[in-house]
């Protein structure tokens, strides 16, 4: 009987939480996906060559932000300086210890 309660009280939480969620979702509308995606990868490629190839932090972030002004000048159509700026943010944002 106890587990059922404690069942319910989650899910009745859960429920409940997606009521006050309006301000993080328009939080999120705002940041386009592609920045996002960006962002993720400078975020990963950072993680990456730290992790694997064992550069230092600042070497990385040379390398990761090498990479985003590579893509951004030879693989698209024209130069999104936002697209390279929110690549090298996930580079950075990996340096913040948690």
């Amino acid at each position: 009987m106890f587990k059922k309660i404690i069942i319910l009280t989650m899910l009745l939480i859960s429920i409940c939480t997606s009521c006050f969620a309006n301000s993080l979702r328009d939080f999120q509308d705002c940041i386009p996906t592609d920045k996002a995606m960006h962002f993720m990868a400078g975020y990963v490629i950072q993680d990456q060559l730290q992790r694997n190839a064992h550069c230092s932090a600042f070497e990385a972030f040379l390398i990761t932000s090498a990479i985003a002004w590579s893509k951004e000048k030879w693989v698209d159509d024209h130069v999104d300086n936002a697209d390279a700026y929110a690549t090298m943010a996930g580079g950075l944002f990996y340096q913040i210890k948690f």
